[in-house]
């Protein structure tokens, strides 16, 4: 069962208004060990959902906003300048003359030159900019439709059109049905979105035919979005439930249910090719003009195939647009293609000549460099590659699958042949790799999932003579749709770059999504990750661009192995409120040149509990965003109480001084420990720093152990601590509503001094009224709380040396 927290509806209106003494930064952890303190966490902007969430180009519609900490909306910014919204607002009056917002609605327009796709939205507010929710743009001569009436049965189902779009929503235990008629021989078919727009729905496809019988299911195709095909000899008519594989249900259970005949692709042959090429490709798949029928089948239904000729873009990248899968599928560097309006499928950039698999062989010989354009055929299915190599020489054998959402989990083994003069063989199993390093902290504290099944092997070969790859599906599934590319190559140092922030729970177990937003003398730390190809040991430098005034961020420098770390943002004592995005940058060294990246961002999308951590879901966001809140100040900074690069040796311990300043507002111990220090699993070393108290000494044992796989090198890390402070929401918006009602009381007492037209009074009196409700709702806001906070020190380095002898 998935367990969810629940998030606050708001129709926030006004303008930004100042806070007084706050906390540091926006990651809140509660402080164990302070008995009787109710404790919130400190607030972010949060959008949930956006109704509703999708436009025709060249529509004009009227656009509400959902989430929680959302108060004083001023915009609604999309990642495409085409698409536009401005706040919908009522005029004032005699007595309240400014204008004032209507609930948390925006007029949003799409231009007719936007092409149609998924972007993103995010709202700006008094604390900054929100999280990211997708929006789907339209082709202009799409049939959109919404839901109407009552439909939770198969009697009552709501007839639809094909070549429609139905925008709608379950209800907590609820099931849609929807009816439609297929002509004789028509390929219909169905697909919901809702997973893949940021809907908390787990989708489920039941096709019935006239008579009730289930003709056909479907869910978990495209992520948890299902997917199938209905097709009929003769004219019929189908009944067709949606709902959630669980039956949960509500608002942030939407979808958008596509009944169409319109062109698909399944998958194209071979997945990649070089950058800059131009090459032949398969394209399999259903409704394709041009096509003809292939002897290919998926999931009982014959794909159509056409072949097309394709040229890839000379620079091989990641797509900068929207992505809906995980982020490591997100950063597979390709090039998205599209057929007759069909959907994207990515193409990748392969690293060398790609070679198709020979089916027919047992063993396959192939040269090096090269890329094998593989699938598993059947059940169970094992390929096996054969390379010669060079004694001392290095290989890199790597399998892509997972990571362009092939639904196999590839296992890589490589053995040794070794032929005698009488020319038998005996192979050794030398490697063997089922995945790629983890990025995810065992300790529970992260929750964006960087990870990937695919497999890769560094090999030094101490021989001349061959290599024989074996291909393994641990799934053991097969079919025509469970492609691999296996790239057997010499070292091409590179390394990808992906950028992180999230909000842990209170239990320090796994978050909620959240926007990187510093409030005046606070720091916020981007988890950052370097994923290294071909065993990449070179220094990456990683530094941010586009940082508004008042904010720095020192350089992160991942040495040797280290392939993550913290890069910490800080704003000024007297920055300024500001929402926008930033570029994270990262740059290295190698023999061939100078390598470049900008970081991708991954956010959570929905907030959960660690029971339900296995149906988190992360994805990569089109920007990186930043919140600046000039209202708000951090109730703590963190320091080492020197600033110098430390050393110690292998096996020794190192005593880190700590510095902490408070503002007067922070309530009980603070607690803190190295953050990103690398080769750290978990059972981080703390030192708790008194409510009172300044300083204190944290003790951090370089011995190398099951938890500390530490090794000599320079570490860069920083100092994450956490508390609790006293903290007011907004509370010059209880100054700003208490002026209006003293303003207005004595506005009132005037008019009837003068004898007013009772009109005029009645309105004074109305106006009151609104001015106190106002200020009723602002004071429950500003209570002050106890609220969790957590703040980052600046980079530490640590340079590590051999133990004495």
């Amino acid at each position: 069962m998935r367990l969810h927290h629940f998030d606050i509806v708001i129709h926030a209106a006004g303008r930004l208004t100042m806070t007084r003494r706050v906390q540091s930064i926006l990651t809140a952890i509660v402080l164990i060990g302070i008995p009787g303190l109710a404790v919130a966490q400190l607030p972010t902007p949060d959008l949930s959902r956006l109704n509703p969430p999708s436009a025709r180009v060249g529509q004009t519609l009227n656009l509400s906003l959902y989430g929680s900490n959302l108060e004083e909306l001023s915009e609604l910014r999309f990642t495409h300048p085409g698409i536009t919204a401005e706040r919908v607002t009522q005029d004032g009056d005699e007595f309240l003359p400014q204008l004032r917002p209507v609930g948390s609605s925006f007029t949003v327009t799409v231009a007719g030159d936007v092409p149609p796709g998924i972007y993103e939205a995010r709202a700006v507010s008094y604390l900054g900019i929100s999280t990211a929710r997708a929006f789907f743009v339209a082709p202009a001569d799409w049939n959109e439709v919404a839901e109407e009436g009552d439909h939770s049965t198969i009697e009552k189902a709501m007839p639809v059109e094909v070549n429609s779009v139905v925008n709608g929503d379950v209800a907590s235990r609820g099931i849609d049905w929807y009816r439609f008629t297929a002509k004789a021989k028509q390929r219909v078919l169905l697909e919901i979105h809702a997973e893949r727009i940021d809907s908390r729905l787990d989708g489920l496809l039941i096709v019935y035919d006239s008579a009730g019988r289930e003709v056909v299911r479907n869910r978990d195709t495209y992520g948890r979005d299902p997917f199938l095909e209905v097709s009929s000899p003769q004219e019929a008519e189908y009944f067709l439930a949606v709902s959630d594989i669980l039956y949960r249900g509500g608002a942030e259970h939407f979808y958008r249910l596509s009944i169409s005949d319109r062109p698909h692709i399944d998958f194209i042959d071979p997945p990649a090719g070089l950058p800059g090429s131009t090459g032949s490709y398969t394209i399999y798949g259903r409704n394709l003009p041009g096509s003809a029928m292939s002897d290919t089948a998926l999931n009982g239904k014959q794909l159509e195939s056409v072949q097309v000729e394709i040229t890839l873009p000379e620079t091989p990248s990641t797509p900068a647009g929207y992505h809906a899968g995980q982020p490591r599928q997100g950063l597979l560097r390709g090039f998205d293609y599209q057929y007759e309006g069909s959907n994207a499928v990515r193409i990748g950039f392969a690293t060398a000549p790609v070679v198709p698999e020979e089916a027919n062989q047992d063993v396959q010989l192939v040269s090096v460099p090269s890329e094998v354009a593989g699938r598993f055929d059947e059940l169970n299915d094992e390929d096996v590659y054969r390379f010669p190599a060079e004694k001392g020489k290095t290989y890199c054998i790597e399998a892509i699958a997972d990571r362009m959402a092939s639904d196999v989990d590839v296992l890589l083994i490589v053995n040794k042949v070794v032929t005698a003069e009488d020319g038998s063989e005996t192979q050794t199993q030398v490697a063997e790799n089922d995945d790629m390093v983890s990025f995810f902290r065992v300790d529970g504290k992260d929750s964006i999932n960087p990870d990937t099944n695919d497999p890769a092997i560094v090999l030094q070969s101490d021989h001349d003579g061959d290599y024989q790859v074996t291909v393994v599906n641990q799934f053991g599934s097969g079919g025509p749709a469970d492609q691999y590319r296996l790239a057997i190559r010499e070292p091409v140092p590179d390394f990808d770059l992906l950028a992180t922030f999230e909000r842990p729970l209170p239990t320090g177990r796994t978050g909620y999504s959240a926007t990187p937003t510093l409030r005046q003398g606070a720091t916020a730390g981007l988890r950052i990750l370097a994923p290294r190809q071909d065993g990449f040991e070179g220094d990456i430098v990683v530094t941010v661009e586009d940082l508004p005034p008042g904010v720095t961020a020192t350089p992160l420098t991942l040495s040797g192995k280290t392939d993550r770390g913290i890069l910490v943002l800080t704003a000024d004592a007297d920055a300024k409120s500001w929402a926008g995005e930033i570029r994270v940058v990262a740059k290295a060294k190698t023999e061939s040149g100078e390598l470049v990246r900008d970081a991708r961002f991954a956010a959570l999308v929905w907030g959960h509990i660690f029971a339900d951590s296995i149906r988190v879901r992360s994805r990569l966001t089109e920007r990186i965003p930043l919140g600046v809140v000039q209202y708000e100040e951090a109730a703590v900074s963190l320091q080492p109480a020197e600033s110098k690069e430390w050393t110690v040796e292998v096996g020794q311990k190192l005593e880190l001084p700590v510095k902490v300043t408070d503002n007067g507002t922070r309530v009980g111990a603070l607690t803190v420990e190295p953050f990103g220090l690398f080769g750290l699993h978990h059972g981080a070393p703390t030192v708790n720093i008194a409510q009172d108290a300044g300083e204190g000494t944290l003790s951090i044992n370089f011995t190398k152990n099951g938890n500390f796989d530490v090794a000599p090198g320079r570490y860069q890390f920083v100092l994450h601590g956490t508390g609790v402070a006293k903290y007011r929401k907004n509370a010059v918006a209880v100054t700003r509503a208490q002026a209006d009602v003293d303003r207005l009381k004595l506005v009132i007492t005037d008019l009837k001094a003068a004898a007013a037209t009772e009109e005029r009074v009645k309105n004074a009196e109305a106006a009151l009224k609104t001015a106190e409700g106002t200020l009723k709702s602002a004071t429950g806001t500003a209570t002050e709380k106890n609220t969790s906070f957590a703040v980052w020190s600046d980079q530490i380095v640590v340079n590590v040396m051999p133990a004495s002898k």
